[in-house]
């Protein structure tokens, strides 16, 4: 009976801590909080959707969230607690983060970030502190949306206005571009392969391509996936030879997205459905296939509500 109580009692605790295993923060000005934009704090406004932080990061044992209307960095546990905070700009209505990437040190540890400045159209680069150690101001960029970064020190950043992907190297210089079509891409391995996803007009096949910092294409497959529309890629991971996707199906948006895991040979491994927020641009992301987060939002009932981050299970 004694023993059936202990065991009871460690069931208790683990289902306690996974039920706790979130992130949330509440909408509003000042320290650890996120501000918003939607109907209610700027009435008349006209904005195609309601905004608030629209990436996060995992890193590590911490979280990064973007807080794209305060114009604000914010680091966290993953108990919620406030770690650092640190401003991108003096005032936040110059600026509109979209997406940010963690630039990590020869131990894995991060130790800087490139944040994309939508509205100013440009690329900053700040130490974990808050200090800014560079910008990327460069007349190709058109409407900057999401960025990586890579082991050899080179961004990749996709370009919503321009249809591309734009290589900069370590000291800000535009090497090479790519085209592009609003689905998401990975930068995976020691040599930062580039995976992205093409979609040929004549065959009708949606193509995983393959291609080397150099720009050469190392290969191309077809993906055998079922009519859809809005694909996006979200990583490719080298060891398992696979990637993960999420599209809409073909009889429309209903509030899920359909997520795959898909071999590099094309074929699907596992799917399943996915609620995104409403709306961010950077809504997942992971750090190994059992370290899946997933960011809960609807901006436009802010200030009602938070914004969560929170575990989620690939299929």
């Amino acid at each position: 009976m004694r023993s059936t109580r202990i065991w009871f009692v460690l069931l208790l605790c683990v289902c306690t801590v996974a039920a706790s295993a979130q992130i949330s923060l509440e909408y509003g000005e000042g320290a650890g909080k996120v501000n918003y934009f939607n109907e209610k704090n700027h009435p008349g406004e006209e904005e195609p959707y309601p905004v608030g932080p629209l990436a996060f990061r995992l890193d590590g044992e911490h979280i990064w969230v973007a807080d794209s209307i305060g114009a604000k960095m914010l680091k966290l546990d993953r108990s919620s607690k406030l770690v650092a905070e640190f401003a991108v700009v003096a005032s936040p209505a110059e600026c509109l983060i979209e997406d940010f990437a963690l630039v990590k040190d020869d131990t894995g540890a991060t130790k800087s970030l490139w944040i994309i400045d939508g509205i100013n159209k440009k690329l900053v680069h700040f130490d974990v502190s808050g200090k800014q150690l560079g910008e990327i101001v460069n007349e190709a960029l058109v409407q900057p949306f999401r960025v990586e970064s890579g082991r050899t020190g080179h961004l990749f950043v996709a370009d919503k206005g321009a249809q591309e992907i734009m290589l900069f190297d370590a000291a800000g210089k535009l090497v090479t571009k790519t085209n592009w079509e609003w689905s998401g891409f990975a930068v995976a391995g020691e040599a930062d392969t580039l995976f992205r996803l093409f979609f040929e007009q004549e065959s009708k096949k949606l193509m995983l391509v393959v291609q080397k910092i150099t720009g050469e294409i190392a290969g191309e497959v077809e993906l055998e996936l079922p009519e859809h529309m809005n694909p996006e890629l979200w990583w490719a991971d080298e060891a398992a030879a696979e990637c993960v996707i999420t599209y809409t199906p073909a009889t429309g948006f209903d509030g899920k997205f359909v997520i795959v895991r898909v071999g590099f040979d094309g074929k699907v491994k596992a799917s399943g459905e996915i609620t995104p927020p409403y709306v961010m641009n950077r809504f997942i992301d992971r750090q190994d296939a059992e370290d899946v987060w997933l960011g809960v939002a609807n901006f436009g009932e802010a200030p009602q509500g938070s914004f969560k981050v929170e575990p989620f299970k690939l299929p």
